[in-house]
């Protein structure tokens, strides 16, 4: 199998079918003909595993490379990532940008299409302000699209705390 992965500007193409075909049973990547496109998140995550190894031309793209161009893109980049690599060792997960979230999980055992997404998951550091208006924002967000808002709270020494918020109507 051919582990090789190519970096064209901040997405990860990967072409041999054998590769492809194992990550797309494991829930990676999006489907772009014949390619099948990472995302920089599913890409820190399957290069710290050593599971694909990145090439930009004919350069080996290194872990920190993939974080640079993340922060460059997003500067909470490194704290998501940290959830998303957390997250993705037990769940199936997506972005969740044009949903309203950082990510979206899917239920344990299903893949996307199979099943609609459980939750959506929105990530801040312990410093950062949210008030009120932006929690009911979220939690109604969510419960419009029939998913659980998780808060996930990352603290000076990178451990995450999940909250979960749902909406009451009595």
């Amino acid at each position: 199998m051919d582990n090789k992965c190519y970096l064209i500007e901040d997405k990860v193409i990967i072409e041999d079918s054998t590769l492809k075909g194992t990550l797309v049973e494991k829930g990676f990547g999006e489907n772009k003909g014949r390619n099948l496109v990472l995302d920089l998140y599913e890409a820190l995550f399957l290069i710290a595993k050593e599971k694909i190894i990145i090439y930009e031309g004919k350069k080996k793209v290194s872990l920190k490379k993939i974080l640079e161009l993340g922060l460059k893109k997003d500067k909470k980049f490194y704290s998501k990532s940290i959830v998303f690599s957390e997250l993705r060792e037990k769940y199936q997960l997506k972005t969740g940008l044009k949903f309203g979230f950082d990510f979206r999980v899917y239920p344990k055992g299903k893949k996307m299409g199979e099943a609609h997404s459980q939750y959506g998951i929105s990530v801040h550091s312990e410093s950062e302000k949210i008030s009120m208006t932006q929690i009911s924002r979220m939690t109604r967000l969510a419960g419009n699209i029939h998913i659980k808002l998780i808060i996930a709270v990352i603290d000076r020494e990178n451990s995450i705390n999940y909250y979960q918020m749902e909406r009451k109507l009595f």
